[in-house]
């Protein structure tokens, strides 16, 4: 990345203004050393995951049960209806599912 003359100069004045740390060496270490122990919740993008490997292997059964059964012998209302539903449930899971990936 090429910095230009501006880019230098805002460097050098944001280093000029900033806050200035105190004499105290101590102090980080005593604030650190006071904090609380995290908690071990799980991560909203943990559970994230597995609703996603969960929805995965439920929506992929669905796909397999149906071209291994009968089920496209004959077409039915029922068998539109089911199959419109599982492909548009299918895009949109892949779309959320893409979405989650490459919003991290």
């Amino acid at each position: 990345m090429k910095e230009d003359f501006n880019d230098i100069e805002f460097q050098k004045l944001i280093k000029e203004k900033a806050h200035k740390p105190g004499e105290n060496p101590w102090f980080t270490r005593r604030v650190l050393n006071r904090l609380p122990e995290k908690e071990s919740v799980p991560s909203a993008y943990s559970i994230e995951k597995w609703i996603y490997a969960i929805s995965t292997v439920l929506c992929s059964l669905c796909w397999v049960y149906l071209f291994n059964t009968d089920f496209f012998d004959v077409i039915t209302v029922r068998t539109l209806i089911h199959t419109l539903l599982l492909v548009i449930g299918s895009i949109l899971f892949v779309i959320q599912a893409l979405r989650s990936i490459f919003s991290f």
